[in-house]
């Protein structure tokens, strides 16, 4: 591989490789000309175009060429590596290159080439410092990418992006699990989610300024100027659906229509582009709420998993819109997109009027009832653990699974005092000693009773914290009388599956607090009360709660 003749004459000013290329290039994609660039280089003839347009640009910005081996190609591999690091090397250009293992017999190579690929691109553009990672695309990989997706009867939302430029959402996805839907490599740019953990970070922009081009102009520039490319032979093989899109799919469509097919189909994509621009302004609004009760029935692991959206939103659409909406909503929370079969029945559900689950990949589920639907993550295996704050002593409850069989165990609840959860939760409960006539202290996450109301042990003024038990009543605040507490769970719209982990504060046999959504009616705070207890519901993901609530005469454990 030869990346210039001994002959061949220098860049003109105004060619493909001129100095002012890129900046124009860069601001196509809205990428400052000035700003550091990370470049994908395969060695293919996209990425050494690009590394040319970069390498000769006057300023240049600091660059950094990754080569990235997946492992597959054996000694023709290591021949694109080696050619890479030349090239870098002759224009004076950084150059790393990150080998990835990959079983070349597992199912979906390329997808899981891309993913590991882009995730070893945004790995090393993080630790350079690097806010932008350029590829070689070009207009014939869209146009490939297109009719993928046309074969395999992806939604209209899957389809669309041939804008020049469409940005997405911030971050590199850290698995398949958390992929949303796959982003068309026609977009000029895009930006890639945090992984958990790292949405601290500033975003990363993968952009595409070679989108304009078809493949034989970058190779025509590359002849003429005497510069060579890898050639990876598995581009031949008709094992991967690209490769016969563009080997076969293409010739053919090229001959039944003649030699402006390609532009043709590029500008039907663009008019279901702007179709589904219209359409996704119907529906952009329409996201997913926080979880129904979190703090009361979730850890620190799992409070932000799913959501909830109302039922009447969805109505309002038209079916077609609706199935729009349904896709990308549950793509977006559960990381894995719902077949069409799902979409037609969640859809027949709703217009039928009816209450229903249905499965979604990796244990999570869709609920739809009366007034909401709710998307539920996989259930854990085990409730928490609670234990003392003061004492050593580890009580583990059970099985969630088995949520009907009764919890005989629970946690003191010292006053003042407080327990923990495993699941980073906590509750804590102190004495208030204020006027009758303030203010009653009213928050999902904590509350205040009326302390000389309630059944004190022998052994001194103490609680208990557990969880629900078969049997259990519970008399809410402002309730008419008691039902069972599954019947207070259910009504206050506690999934069935999240029901078995919500704390319940105990005083002698009267539940007292079923924390995180109400108190009782029975301690209910009034004129006569002198001294109150105060209990809180302390969640690492609610610490807001904390200010909200009322500080009171002596300090709190987890405060």
């Amino acid at each position: 591989m030869t990346y210039q003749r001994p002959d061949a004459q220098p860049f003109e000013a105004a060619g493909p490789f001129g100095p002012a290329r890129w900046s124009a290039l860069a601001r196509a994609v809205g990428v400052a000309p000035g700003a550091p660039v990370l470049i994908a280089l395969s060695g293919g003839a996209d990425s050494v175009y690009l590394l040319h347009v970069l390498a000769a640009a006057n300023p240049r910005p600091r660059l950094l060429a990754v080569h990235v081996d997946h492992g597959l190609r054996g000694e023709e591999g290591e021949r694109d590596a080696r050619e890479c690091a030349r090239a870098c090397a002759r224009l004076g250009v950084d150059q790393e290159r990150v080998r990835i293992d990959l079983d070349a017999g597992g199912p979906n190579l390329e997808a899981r080439a891309r993913e590991a690929r882009y995730a070893a691109l945004s790995d090393a553009a993080r630790a350079h410092g690097i806010g932008v990672i350029a590829t070689g695309h070009h207009a014939d990989d869209a146009l490939e990418t297109l009719l993928q997706r046309w074969i395999r009867g992806t939604p209209m939302e899957g389809i669309a992006g041939l804008s020049s430029s469409v940005t997405v959402t911030r971050g590199m996805r850290a698995s398949p699990r958390a992929r949303g839907p796959e982003v068309s490599l026609s977009r000029a740019n895009e930006s890639v989610p945090a992984r958990p953990g790292e949405e601290h970070l500033d975003p990363l922009v993968i952009v595409r300024p070679l989108i304009a081009l078809r493949r034989e102009e970058v190779r025509s520039s590359l002849r003429e100027h005497g510069i060579a490319w890898c050639e990876d032979s598995s581009n031949d093989s008709d094992r991967f659906t690209r490769n016969r899109v563009r080997n076969q799919v293409l010739p053919h469509l090229t001959e039944l229509g003649g030699p402006d097919t390609v532009e043709n189909l590029r500008a039907f994509g663009a008019a279901v582009e702007e179709l589904e621009e219209r359409c996704a302004a119907l529906t952009a609004s329409i996201t997913w709420s926080p979880p129904v009760h979190a703090a009361a029935r979730r850890g620190a692991d799992d409070a932000d998993l799913g959501g909830s959206v109302a039922r009447a939103r969805l109505m309002q659409l038209a079916r077609p819109l609706q199935r729009r909406a349904l896709w990308r909503l549950i793509t977006e929370g559960a990381g894995a997109s719902p077949s069409r079969t799902l979409l037609e029945h969640v859809v027949d559900d709703l217009a039928g009027g009816r209450c229903a689950v249905h499965e979604l990949t990796g244990g999570w589920h869709l609920r739809l009832r009366s007034e909401l639907l709710l998307l539920e993550p996989p259930r854990p295996s085990t409730l928490p653990g609670i234990r003392a704050a003061t004492a050593s002593q580890h009580m583990l409850f059970g099985d969630a699974q088995q949520a009907d069989m009764p919890v005989r165990r629970g946690a003191r609840l010292s006053v003042p005092g407080a327990i923990a959860f495993d699941d980073g939760r906590s509750i804590t409960a102190d004495v208030l000693d204020i006027p009758p006539t303030a203010d009653v202290l009213r928050s999902a996450l904590a509350c205040e009773l009326d302390l000389e109301t309630l059944d004190p042990d022998a052994s001194g003024r103490a609680l208990e914290v557990r969880f629900p038990r078969p049997g259990d009543r519970f008399h809410g605040l402002g309730a008419p009388g008691s039902k069972p507490l599954s019947r207070f769970l259910a009504d206050a719209g506690v999934p069935r599956e999240g029901r078995a982990r919500v704390p319940i504060v105990v005083s002698g046999q009267e539940v007292v607090w079923v924390a995180g959504i109400r108190p009782c009616e029975h301690a209910r705070v009034s004129s006569r009360t002198r001294r109150r207890l105060v209990l809180r519901l302390l969640h690492p993901r609610a610490e807001g709660a904390r200010s909200r609530a009322r500080p009171t005469s002596g300090s709190l454990p987890f405060e």
